[in-house]
């Protein structure tokens, strides 16, 4: 069984997995007042969205509660598609409907099948299946396909960490088009609820009625980060949203724990320090990913600060768990996994001075990125070994299609045509070459110069805004704003010891300024003051902890990462 789950986990990681959303449906809003009406309802700004355009989104009651969270398409003019866990699906159309009285606007259920295509190569089986269509290139785009007649709407999202898709069809046209996707080259697996669960929590993403319901105000989900604008108009919640961003952080909120041992702890198990009660656990699962226990669990803002060992207790059992941000598992891009594949090609060969099986990974490496030179040219170089002349330069040719200016093709094809004898060619690519050189160290010493020319004015503008901010010190030395202000533009141009005053001053007054820890660890960095650097960051993660600020906090921990693991 663990070895099943770890393949069916592997294959989305590093492949393609498929499976039915069965638990998903669509919801059609329709009329010339559509998307004013939904703009009024919902946290997120929907007038922004253009067509084959989405956005994550909510809607909450007058306290800000929950009342359902889901995505919403343009795929129309003057038509929405809400894309939706079913368990939601009542409590929007009702929330909707109670406030729709004379709006041009009707919902609808849509009766469809939806399916998921999740890993990094899903767009390849898709491009191979779709052949000549275009496909989403953003999350949450949508675009309207045909495939053998039937109509078929994809819609880029990702319900496991990794690039994915969702296709909305007619229920008849199900197994044709499985059929269609299990025939490509590399065909996807299909992945079993099980897996799924466990990729979704891996992937840091809540469900509504496990992680979150109608009790939780928004902000404790995290789902302001991508479902909320701050300057929209008014909608229902509002208020309370916006004060809790202004004043601070609410006391719970959803983060990840990781857990020692084989255990689970228990669903909705009260976490307790001591006597104290400091969290609530939701959904847990034994990640095959990282072989830990993973845990979404709502935790009380005083101890939010991620990487801290905690002894608690869940329900009268003592366990040992680490605090951490959210996302478990970070995706990669097919990019990172093009250039992962090419840097095993020439690892197996350097080894096994094997030229069969790199040449088949550095294919594959192409295939996910087709701009990925190294991989082309190291391709070409084996292909030549084993004397595919012909076959290396067409490999060149259509590096040279997609990117004309790419210098060491045109380097290859000449040494390639002169291997075949092929003078002349030899001597053609040989002067596109060297042309190209030259054009390329023209634009460089141009671009030199404006960026020189850019920096003296940029210079000149600090300058005058350093002395500004001055004058305003000169009133009131501990100035918010001019202090920051201060200590940002020193960071910038290279006057880190005169920036390490105001940013000081900053945070004495301020103690809960997320962004002045930040560049204060940053100005440590540039000291090479290693210690003051992370005992900064250390600070400046505690503070944005409790307040809520996920970007500084996000960063400093990323730093603070690097320097405790680099070398004295």
């Amino acid at each position: 069984m663990e070895q099943t789950l770890q393949t069916e986990v592997d294959q989305v990681r590093n492949h393609c997995g498929y499976f039915l959303l069965e638990d998903w449906c669509i919801i059609s809003a329709k009329g010339q007042e559509t998307f004013s009406f939904l703009q009024t309802q919902t946290t997120n700004d929907v007038l922004q969205i253009q067509l084959g355009q989405g956005q994550y989104n909510a809607i909450t009651d007058r306290q800000a509660r929950l009342i359902a969270n889901f995505s919403i398409h343009r795929v129309e003019e003057h038509e929405a598609w809400i894309l939706v866990d079913t368990s939601q699906k009542e409590l929007l159309l009702n929330h909707l409907e109670r406030y729709h009285f004379r709006e041009d606007v009707q919902f609808t259920a849509l009766n469809c099948k939806l399916l998921a295509l999740q890993g990094p190569k899903s767009p390849l089986i898709l491009e191979k299946v779709f052949e000549n269509q275009n496909l989403p290139e953003k999350p949450n785009d949508t675009i309207q396909l045909t495939l053998d007649g039937n109509r078929v709407d994809i819609i880029m999202k990702s319900l496991t960490g990794d690039e994915g898709h969702i296709l909305c069809f007619q229920n008849e046209f199900k197994d044709k088009l499985i059929q269609k996707f299990l025939k490509t080259k590399t065909p996807p697996i299909k992945v079993s609820e099980t897996v799924r669960e466990v990729l979704r929590i891996e992937a840091g993403i809540p469900i509504f009625g496990k992680d979150m319901d109608q009790k939780n105000i928004l902000p404790e989900t995290g789902l302001e980060h991508t479902s909320v604008s701050y300057d929209k108009g008014c909608y229902i919640g509002q208020e309370v949203i916006a004060r809790i961003k202004t004043y601070g952080a609410p006391n719970m909120a959803l983060m990840g724990l990781t857990v020692e041992g084989s255990d689970l702890p228990p669903f909705n198990g009260i976490l307790r320090l001591g006597e104290k009660k400091i969290g609530t656990i939701k959904s847990s699962v034994h990640s095959v990913t990282l072989n830990k226990i993973l845990s979404l669990a709502y935790i009380h803002k005083e101890h939010r600060s991620p990487d801290v060992d905690l002894e608690v207790t869940i329900e009268n059992k003592s366990f040992k768990v680490k605090t951490c941000l959210l996302p478990f598992y970070q995706s990669q891009t097919r990019k990172d996994h093009s250039k992962k594949l090419l840097t095993k090609a020439l690892q197996i060969y350097k080894e096994q001075d094997d030229l069969d099986r790199p040449i088949a990974i550095l294919r594959e490496s192409i295939e996910l990125d087709a701009k990925n030179a190294e991989a082309y040219e190291a391709l070409g170089v084996f292909l030549a070994k084993q004397d595919k002349l012909d076959e290396a330069i067409a490999l060149m040719k259509r590096l040279t299609e997609i990117n004309p200016k790419e210098i060491m093709a045109r380097t290859n094809l000449s040494v390639y045509y002169m291997k075949q004898g092929r003078i002349e060619d030899a001597e053609i690519e040989k002067g596109e070459a060297t042309a190209l050189q030259f054009e390329q160290l023209i634009e460089k010493n141009m671009a030199k110069k404006l960026k020189k020319k850019e920096e003296e004015q940029k210079k000149k503008e600090m300058e005058e805004r350093v002395g500004m901010f001055k004058k305003v010190l000169e009133i009131d030395p501990k100035d918010q704003i001019a202090n920051f202000g201060l200590g940002s533009i020193y960071l910038e141009t290279g006057r880190y010891q005169e920036g390490l005053e105001p940013l000081k001053t900053v945070i004495e007054a301020y103690h809960d300024y997320s962004a002045a820890y930040l560049l204060l660890g940053k100005t440590w960095e540039k000291l090479s003051n290693k210690e003051e650097a992370i005992e900064t960051y250390k600070k400046g993660i505690a503070a944005a902890s409790k307040k809520g600020d996920l970007m500084p906090l996000k960063d400093m921990q990323n730093r603070m990462n690097q320097l405790l693991h680099s070398s004295p």
